[in-house]
């Protein structure tokens, strides 16, 4: 535990405990101190985080080290900023939204766009799915691939955006 906090750090008024964590020189310190005021952080998804490339910070640009967004984290979590302020991922109105689901290449990108812009799309039940019988795909059905179940789901996300009051 650090004894900077312990000596530093009296009671629970928002401006003291913003200085305990601004002192906290360690992710330790700030799980120390998280565990003892009973601060709870939300976690975040990243939904295509095993896609990105991992970067490197340019020379000369400043940019807040893991430790300082945690911290920021943990200060929203005490005393929440007001929506405003608050940046990150913006709705898109309907015309961008069908252009975004037209442009998508993989189920994964659907899906992140789907849950960003909470969109619903209805499940259909087809009661004999299981007694169909396996076919092989035509040479002509090969060739249109406008007809794929990937297909079929993009124009059902884009049904549903049409049928919703955005």
């Amino acid at each position: 535990m650090n004894t900077a906090i312990q000596k530093q750090y009296v009671g629970t008024a928002n401006p003291e405990l913003f200085r305990a964590i601004d002192k906290c020189e360690t992710i330790s310190e700030l799980f120390d101190l998280i565990k003892r005021e009973h601060i709870v952080v939300q976690m975040h998804a990243q939904s295509d985080a095993s896609n990105i490339t991992p970067t490197r910070i340019a020379p000369g640009r400043t940019e807040l080290s893991p430790l300082e967004r945690f911290k920021l984290e943990i200060k929203n979590a005490i005393c929440p900023l007001p929506k405003q302020q608050i940046g990150g991922y913006q709705s898109k109105e309907k015309a961008r939204l069908l252009q975004a689901i037209d442009e998508c290449t993989s189920l994964s990108q659907l899906f992140a766009l789907i849950q960003l812009e909470h969109i619903v799309v209805q499940m259909h039940a087809q009661s004999g799915a299981s007694n169909l019988t396996p076919r092989k795909l035509t040479l002509k059905e090969l060739k249109d691939m406008s007809d794929t179940p990937f297909e079929r789901l993009k124009a059902e996300v884009r049904r549903s955006v049409l049928e919703s009051d955005r």
